[in-house]
């Protein structure tokens, strides 16, 4: 024989297996049991099934009751009793069920949307009492004093007068309008006159400073005080010429207008004799 290699053998506690044993006792003594249950259940006879729980008879039975049940197994929506009032347009709640349903203004909300028969409100809370139709009054006395004619009145007065404005505004643009290439030509002609005059007054300045370097003879500083007092000078006596010139200039202008005017006065007298020598 072939010699056999034997595994090593792992011993267990005495109290693990003593365990063990007790818990297969204890299950097999549980089928057990099990067992001769089933057999005494197969033996008896069997005893009278009861009816289900929803099973209800027909004949015992009021209508509206039959009626109230079947709507209640038909409800699949699992909404809320109140939701489901409003989905079906059925006043939400039976009875109030806060202050809020008890005020005025709630009241006729339901009748306003579930009429007489359907909200269960008496319909003179829609009415004003005596004192609200009094504050009301008064409130309208107050907020608009003046009727709907004398609104109307003044209404109209006001859109006249806002249209003469516009009409008004509209005839001052167009007239400005037509003076618009004129004012245009005028500011030009000042903008060239101011120009001319500065082009002028550098010019002047310019020769009055030569002929002050003329008259010493030599270079000089335009800061040097004699300089300063010769230019001063120069721009005095030049000053005077021009005044003279400018008044020489008003001179002949007047001497043209009169020597026009004795023309002008000539000319009508000898037309009434001329006349006179006709006739």
């Amino acid at each position: 024989m072939f010699p056999v290699k034997m595994l090593p053998f792992r011993r267990f506690p005495t109290t693990t297996v003593s365990q063990c044993f007790t818990l297969v006792r204890s299950f097999t003594g549980g089928i057990t049991q099990y067992a001769k249950k089933a057999e005494q259940l197969e033996s008896e006879e069997p005893a009278t099934e009861e009816l289900p729980v929803t099973f209800v008879d027909d004949d015992a039975e009021s209508m509206e009751a039959r009626e109230a049940r079947i709507a209640t197994l038909r409800n699949k929506s699992r909404l809320l009793p109140q939701h489901r009032n409003m989905l079906h347009g059925v006043l939400p709640y039976e009875q109030s069920q806060s202050w809020i349903h008890e005020t005025v203004k709630y009241k006729r909300m339901m009748l306003g949307r579930y009429g007489i028969d359907g909200s269960k409100v008496d319909p003179r809370v829609c009415f004003p009492t005596k004192k609200e139709a009094y504050e009301r009054a008064e409130y309208e006395r107050v907020a608009f004093p003046f009727s709907l004619k004398q609104m109307m009145d003044a209404n109209e007065s006001e859109r006249k007068a806002r249209k003469a404005q516009i009409e008004a505004r509209e005839a001052e643009v167009s007239r400005k309008l037509e003076k618009l290439d004129q004012w245009t030509a005028d500011l030009n002609a000042r903008i060239a006159k101011k120009e001319a005059e500065a082009r002028a007054a550098k010019e002047r300045k310019d020769r009055l400073v030569e002929e002050v370097r003329r008259h010493f003879g030599f270079k000089v500083d335009p800061r040097d005080e004699r300089f300063q007092e010769m230019l001063a000078q120069k721009e005095r006596e030049d000053r005077k010429k021009v005044k003279e010139a400018k008044r020489k200039e008003k001179e002949e202008k007047m001497m043209e207008k009169l020597q026009k005017k004795t023309a002008q006065l000539e000319a009508d007298i000898e037309v009434p004799s001329g006349e006179k020598k006709k006739q």
